[in-house]
């Protein structure tokens, strides 16, 4: 019996212009430990020329802004809380904060990646051994690493998740946390997601989102995997507290 190939797979990255040498470093222990890993930057449109000239030389790195994924109406409001003239009280409510806009430029650039997979790293993260696909899937299913939410932030973040959605949180039971390092999804996971929002109004979900303390683009995307898509292409992996990279304590991950 044949083994089921794993798809196409790529690493993605959302940095700002702050973080470009921490990134730069990252690029270097992918180079060093994941050669043949095609990696995704997603940045700021007004940030992408500066990333390019100290990245011109980069091998397998796709560089895309944020321009290039999100809605224009979304890149828009992202681009006015960059101009610090916008100050009136009534501009303040169209604009999208950095935070939330990351989130969503990585929502939007998974939905609309040329790749079925992708693993979510920080800009700050720096791999400490070698990595490769086998990291990342299981008989051809993508490992997606979940806990059970036990603290306050955890528990909030999918609280906001449920409240985004719509869902009447009386009727929410159980509560998880697909924070893990590193996230992983598959692209069909992203393009049901939006579907989904954009089918609950488009003006709505963003109003939700941004109006939250704690979103969570990866219990959003968890959300879509197991209930949505009911687990297809995912080999679920409960894990306990840890939050390293690969956590030791998932069984599938050794």
């Amino acid at each position: 019996m044949s083994t089921p190939s794993a798809p196409s797979f790529c690493l993605m990255t959302s940095l700002q212009r702050g973080n470009i040498g921490q990134f730069a470093q990252l690029r270097r222990s992918i180079e060093l430990l994941a050669p043949g890993l095609p990696h995704v930057a997603i940045v700021n449109t007004e940030d992408s020329a500066e990333l390019t000239a100290h990245l011109s030389d980069q091998v397998r790195l796709e560089i895309v802004t944020t321009a290039d994924v999100l809605p224009r109406v979304i890149e828009r409001h992202r681009r006015r809380a960059t101009l610090t003239w916008l100050s009136g009280r009534w501009l303040r409510r169209r604009v999208i904060r950095s935070w939330h806009a990351q989130q969503l430029a990585k929502l939007y650039a998974l939905a609309s990646c040329s790749y079925e997979a992708a693993a979510f790293l920080d800009a700050d993260a720096v791999l400490s051994h070698p990595v490769g696909p086998g990291h990342f899937f299981m008989d051809g299913r993508v490992k997606l690493l979940r806990r059970r939410a036990v603290e306050a932030e955890s528990m909030d973040c999918d609280i906001a998740t449920h409240d985004i959605l719509g869902h009447p949180l009386h009727q929410v039971t159980e509560l998880f946390d697909y924070r893990l390092s590193p996230a992983c999804f598959r692209k069909s996971s992203a393009v049901r997601l939006l579907a989904e929002l954009e089918r609950r109004r488009p003006l709505r979900w963003i109003r939700r989102f941004t109006a939250q303390k704690r979103p969570s683009e990866y219990n959003l995307l968890g959300y879509a995997a197991m209930v949505l898509e009911g687990g297809a292409g995912y080999e679920l992996i409960d894990c306990g507290l840890s939050q390293s990279f690969l956590p030791s304590s998932c069984p599938a991950t050794e």
